[in-house]
């Protein structure tokens, strides 16, 4: 049976990975259209045994941002249920604001009837939103660039290596993915790095080799942990529009 350390250890990794390296960083079109990206992430929360095997189960998750005129329309993850972890529809959280306010509206759902609980939208960000630092050149003293490939669709890979081996907490490899296509995304993981490749980061990902954990005696598997933007369309484009109003009507007063 595995120590609770490993599970803690990998829940702390995943949590400090992604409050250290998740960028939320985006400003609004100036059209009165729709707009939609999602947050596409993954990253390791648990170890586990099965059949005498390690495995290891990953959280993964999105959230929606939808751009309308001057609002941003946040869509969070839904309710799931622990005993089969199936998501349940509508009870998706929406966090509401205008970029020239300090305070935003967070709905319970679409369905929420009331006027919202009034929340700073800083805090949002931070809190229900995995605000953090740009992403950036990996460090040089501990990873070194050791590739650049160009895939299919003009996308540019880079794959940094680490430069000494560690323990099965330390990042071996890194990837990042550059498309010119999306390079009018408005949402940024970093603008440095957009800036010095002409191009948009839309991708990365952090791989863990597998390694012998000598302070719980067993064998973690390969893990890995990534972040991906993906334009999409808004297929519930009326409810947004709804919400928006809804905000737009109620709440002139938030500044």
């Amino acid at each position: 049976m595995l120590k609770d350390s490993i599970i803690i250890k990998a829940a702390t990794i995943a949590a400090l990975m992604i409050s250290l390296l998740f960028l939320a960083s985006s400003t609004c079109s100036k059209k009165n259209d729709l707009k939609c990206i999602s947050l596409c992430f993954s990253y390791p929360v648990n170890s586990y045994k099965e059949k005498d095997e390690i495995k290891i189960y990953n959280l993964k998750d999105t959230i929606s941002i939808f751009y309308y005129s001057d609002y941003l329309i946040y869509r969070l993850s839904p309710t799931v249920r622990f005993e089969t972890g199936e998501k349940v529809k509508g009870t998706e959280p929406y966090f509401i604001y205008n970029k020239k306010n300090k305070l935003g509206l967070l709905f319970s759902s679409l369905e929420d009837s009331t006027q919202g609980i009034t929340y700073p939208v800083d805090s949002f960000l931070i809190n229900r939103a995995l605000k953090g630092k740009d992403l950036d050149i990996p460090v040089d003293s501990l990873w070194s660039l050791i590739g650049v490939v160009k895939g299919k669709d003009g996308i540019l890979i880079e794959k940094y290596g680490s430069i000494k081996p560690g323990d099965e907490m330390t990042i071996d490899s890194i990837y990042y993915y550059y498309s010119k296509k999306m390079i009018k995304v408005e949402y940024s993981f970093s603008k440095k790095l957009d800036s010095i490749n002409r191009m948009k980061l839309f991708k990365a990902r952090f791989l863990f080799n597998s390694k012998y954990s000598s302070s719980n005696k067993i064998v973690l598997p390969k893990r890995e942990l990534s972040l991906e933007m993906r334009e999409e369309i808004a297929s519930d484009s009326k409810e947004i529009l709804s919400l928006v109003k809804k905000f737009q009507n109620g709440n002139r007063s938030l500044k």
